[in-house]
């Protein structure tokens, strides 16, 4: 269903993009997938209420900011995936009561062919003709295979009924999981963050676990957009992301909380085991070669900056979030390209 979000053809596609780099450019906005995505709807033009909201706006002279194109695209891009969640919810109401229907139909055929037998049986009890109990068998055999037929149609449909909804259940599966994923890294979002921490947070309380967090953010990164562009920046993120997953592993998850801001969440890990992991990080971003895509010459060192707080029983998440968050701060007066632990600023 996802697939079929934007059926355009190549040719199709390509008259959109040349309209949305003319849109872009006009509003001088940065080229990242969030302002494409938005003015992409608006150059199909099949979102009447966007269509309307960007006309409005151009009539009251009103700068399109891209503070107000992030706010457009959460309201018709990003919730159109709960808009289809929803029809979908529908479309499988509308399969569960037309089984319940076809059951009810059924059982009562069903139902009627059993008296039948009942009423046969009755007969054969009351009767010492050869001839009559001839007839009653047939008509059991008749009814006995009519029973069979109208069994094979129940079953029949009932597997149409499971196809149906093994399939709706994939496709809400699939939007659940888009909703909750970063557009641009693939990482979980905040909201996927937020219920992911929540998640297990639950866990390790039950099963008396330690949890850890890492809070990193890449140094400089203004000023590699600047030096390099917005187009570089996102390759930087993307590239970022896929590190930071290559060194999670089992329950381990990772999220882009945040423009350059990333979050690990450590399940069953202490203090001492999350700073090891954010140090492995660090070093291996740190000794990667980055080039730029035109003309292969070295960006320099892209480095960043991490910190690590380990979850305390009974305090809030946002309390969590802030001690990591305080640490990598931390790092960063301390210089930048450095780990630093809710430790170092209690001694601090």
């Amino acid at each position: 269903m996802i697939d079929n979000l934007y059926p355009e053809s190549i040719k199709e596609s390509g008259n959109y993009l040349r309209l949305v780099l003319q849109y872009i450019s006009r509003h001088k906005h940065p080229y990242n997938p969030i302002i494409y995505a938005l003015w992409y709807e608006y150059a199909m033009g099949c979102n009447e209420k966007l269509l309307n909201d960007i006309q409005a706006l151009q009539k009251g002279n009103t700068d399109i900011s891209p503070k107000i194109v992030r706010k457009l695209f959460r309201k018709y891009v990003a919730d159109n995936q709960m808009l289809l969640a929803e029809k979908k919810i529908s479309e499988f109401q509308a399969i569960l009561k037309e089984m319940i229907k076809h059951l009810g139909g059924s059982g009562s055929i069903l139902d009627n062919q059993g008296k039948t037998l009942e009423t046969y049986a009755k007969k054969l009890g009351q009767t010492n003709s050869m001839e009559a109990i001839s007839a009653i068998a047939r008509n059991i055999v008749s009814e006995t295979k009519s029973m069979v037929a109208s069994s094979q149609a129940l079953k029949d449909q009932m597997d149409t009924t499971a196809l149906e909804i093994d399939s709706l259940k994939k496709e809400l599966e699939g939007i659940k999981q888009t909703a909750k994923a970063d557009m641009l890294t693939g990482l979980l979002n905040r909201k996927g963050f937020d219920e992911k921490l929540s998640e297990t947070l639950a866990h390790s309380e039950c099963q008396k676990e330690s949890l850890s967090i890492i809070f990193a953010d890449i140094d400089h990164f203004k000023k590699l957009n600047d030096t390099h562009g917005h187009l570089m920046g996102d390759k930087v993120l993307k590239i970022l992301s896929r590190l930071l997953k290559d060194h999670i592993k089992g329950r381990d998850s990772a999220a882009r909380f945040g423009g350059e801001e990333f979050i690990l969440i450590l399940p069953d890990t202490p203090l001492e085991g999350a700073f090891v992991l954010a140090e492995q990080i660090r070093m291996s971003i740190q000794a990667t070669k980055w080039m730029t895509k035109d003309s292969g010459r070295s960006m320099g060192s892209i480095t960043i900056s991490l910190g690590v707080a380990q979850y305390n029983p009974g305090e809030t998440l946002e309390s969590l979030i802030g001690r990591a968050d305080t640490a990598m701060y931390f790092a960063k007066e301390k210089g930048r390209n450095k780990t630093m632990t809710e430790l170092d600023i209690a001694g601090a």
